[in-house]
């Protein structure tokens, strides 16, 4: 008897909690995948005061995409997400902020910095279409991608630098529009895999409003690798 009692208790604990399952709402399948970029920045012309340095510059961005079908070799993958630049710098050049409020690019005297970067931020609008040479189903199968990029700067630029001041290692942040454009557009290209592929950016505007030393005023364009299909 007790037995019996025993799997019939069971065997409503297993119903109800069928039951919970089943009233579950379902997540919705969307028809798309989550792209992950990740590149080094370059500058077509670097500003006398302001020598980038490479490993230090990275770009890194998180799209969503989704695939419209044309037929077996040719998609449109519409993409929206955020791209987060950092430039970094050889110098000691960075922008400070002087008595009066006013910032200007200079130099701390008596240091040098160890860490030297601008970071900005933007909400990003990537087009491109995907031609598939031997055909494909699902987006499977190598491709070449081409297309172009629209974006809007969100947030307020700032720099970070790092310095050592005797036994104190000393960091910084300044807050400011610093003259970068707050709109950004260019072309792009990928070539790979659905799940992985490398890609160039190029984007057609200068960096900044005017150049941030009165010699050169830099355009910026990218070289990665992207992760998808998440």
């Amino acid at each position: 008897m007790k037995r019996i009692c025993g799997v019939a208790f069971l065997l409503t604990l297993t119903f109800t909690a069928f039951s919970q399952d089943n009233s579950r709402p379902k997540q919705p399948d969307l028809p798309g995948d989550l792209m992950l970029d990740y590149g080094f920045n370059f500058w077509t012309q670097k500003p006398d005061a302001l020598p980038t340095r490479m490993w230090s510059s990275n770009s890194f961005g998180i799209y969503y995409n989704s695939r419209v079908r044309f037929n077996d070799y040719i998609s449109f993958y519409p993409s929206v997400g955020f791209t987060f630049e950092k430039y970094g710098f050889d110098d000691n050049q960075t922008w400070l902020r002087d008595s009066n409020g006013d910032i200007s690019l200079d130099s701390i005297g008596g240091v040098t910095l160890t860490k030297n970067k601008l970071v900005a931020n933007y909400f990003e609008v990537p087009v491109e279409f995907r031609i598939h040479p031997l055909g494909t189903v699902g987006g499977e199968g190598w491709f070449i991608g081409l297309g172009a990029i629209g974006g809007i700067r969100v947030g307020s630029p700032h720099t970070k630098i790092k310095y050592n001041e005797g036994d104190n290692s000393i960091k910084e942040k300044l807050y400011d529009d610093f003259n970068v454009n707050r709109f950004r557009y260019g072309l792009q290209a990928r070539f790979g895999f659905k799940t992985f592929h490398v890609y160039y950016k190029t984007y057609l505007n200068n960096v900044f409003t005017s150049s941030p030393d009165g010699t050169k005023n830099p355009q910026t364009y990218t070289l990665g690798v992207t992760f998808s299909g998440f």
